[in-house]
Formats: structure tokens, C-alpha cells, sequence
């Protein structure tokens, strides 16, 4: 087993992991480490499609407590944006999108930081459209549209479970419509296909593994540990685009 897929398998497992327990940050986390050891187009599409296992799983848990009018709000926002993160991803040069990474991992995750308790923004038609939207591009391109999305529910008010139940169906759709269009752009290799083949059944473990642990651990805390990470993979994005 080479170096790229094992990181790959490892970065996984433990982003499935705390998103099961925080209900946001795999595609964050997963990328935040893979982006050390392999080029910032392939952590991309293999995160998009590895994904699809992340959302599947946590909607099939939570969909129940799903904010069904604002989640499909939201996905209907995601289809233009996915469009334009797209482009993005098929023609901006690889240090450019490091260095697009490295600034949304940062300052992503110091708003959900200092406006968790902030209420700015309250849930309406117009903001959920828009959130979409963003989210689209950013799930398109570089597979990093859940701080967008968490900052918005934090915002509104939602409750954990209705967190946790909207979000995962907002994300799995739009998962759904990114993969399909970056496969009907053909962006799907074989080389990409092999590394989500071994990352997805741990991604499935990770999420198994969190469920009976997320009784007895306090979720605020691993999101304090989670936005820290981040911060730190986003600096070291940065400067890796620049040197």
C-alpha cells in the first residue's frame, strides 16, 4: 500500500468519525490531510465521491428530523453554483485552488467561531437559495461547503437533531449533483476510483464507530478540536501554494 492511499484511508476514517459526531467537517478534514501528500484535483474528486458514503449514511440515521422545505431551498440553490465550481475546478491552476482552500479552511471555520452565537442571519427562502448557491461552487470545486451550510443553521436556530437531519440531506443531494457532473465531464479515473474503492468502508466504519460514542462525549468539544485542525491544514495549504 503506497503512502497517498493509506493517508487517504486514515484521513477518512477519522473525518468520518468526528462527523458523525459533529455532524459536519469530513470533506474538510479528509482533504486537510490528504492535500499533504497528493495534488489538490485529485484530494478533490476522490473527496466528492468518497462522500456520497458520508451523506448516505448519516440521512439514512437522521432524515426524520430534516427541515425537508429548507434542505430542497438549498438544493435547487446548489445547481448553478455546482455549475460554476465546475469551471473552477476544470480550468484554475492547481497552486490557485490551494491557495482558494487554504483561505475558505480558515476563515470558514473562524466564523463558525465567532458567529455561533451571533444570530445575523435568520432562516428565510432568499437566504437558503443563496446558501446553496455557495455551497454549490464550493462542494463543486473544492468539496468544502459544510462550514457555509453550518454557520447558516447555527444561525438559525436549528436544534442538533434538526442540524443534523437537514444538513445530511442537503449534503448528500448535493453530492449527488456534483459527482454526476463531474463524471459527465469525465474527471473520473481509474486512479480516482481506486482510492474511494478502500476509503469508502472505512468511512462507514468511522460514522458506525461515532454513534454509540456521541451519547458520552461532548460534541462542543471535538468541534473546538475539529475548527483547530482546520485553521492548522489551511495555514499549511498556504504555504504550500506560495513556496
Amino acid at each position: 500500500m503506497d503512502l497517498s492511499l493509506f493517508v487517504s484511508i486514515l484521513a477518512w476514517f477519522v473525518a468520518a468519525f468526528v462527523s458523525g459526531l459533529c455532524g459536519i467537517g469530513a470533506a474538510a478534514i479528509a482533504t486537510a490531510i490528504q492535500i499533504t501528500v497528493m495534488p489538490v484535483q485529485t484530494v478533490v474528486l476522490v473527496s466528492c465521491l468518497t462522500g456520497l458514503s458520508v451523506g448516505l449514511v448519516m440521512s439514512l440515521r437522521y432524515f426524520r428530523y430534516c427541515r425537508w422545505k429548507t434542505a430542497m431551498l438549498m438544493f435547487g440553490g446548489t445547481i448553478p453554483g455546482s455549475l460554476l465550481g465546475l469551471f473552477i475546478l476544470q480550468y484554475a491552476p492547481a497552486h490557485i485552488l490551494e491557495i482558494f482552500v487554504g483561505i475558505m479552511l480558515i476563515f470558514c471555520t473562524a466564523g463558525m467561531a465567532l458567529f455561533k452565537n451571533v444570530s445575523l442571519l435568520r432562516e428565510s427562502t432568499a437566504a437558503s437559495i443563496v446558501v446553496g448557491m455557495i455551497g454549490g461552487m464550493l462542494g463543486t470545486c473544492v468539496n468544502i461547503d459544510g462550514p457555509v451550510v453550518a454557520i447558516y443553521g447555527l444561525q438559525a436556530g436549528w436544534q442538533p437533531l434538526i442540524f443534523l437531519g437537514t444538513t445530511s440531506i442537503y449534503f448528500l443531494l448535493r453530492i449527488l449533483v456534483t459527482c454526476t457532473m463531474q463524471a459527465s465531464a469525465g474527471l473520473y479515473t481509474t486512479e480516482i476510483l481506486h482510492y474511494v474503492f478502500f476509503c469508502v468502508p472505512f468511512v462507514v466504519l468511522g460514522i458506525l464507530l461515532s454513534m454509540p460514542v456521541v451519547k458520552r462525549v461532548n460534541a462542543e468539544t471535538f468541534r473546538k478540536v475539529v475548527q483547530a485542525v482546520i485553521v492548522l491544514a489551511g495555514i499549511l495549504c498556504l504555504g504550500r501554494a506560495i513556496l
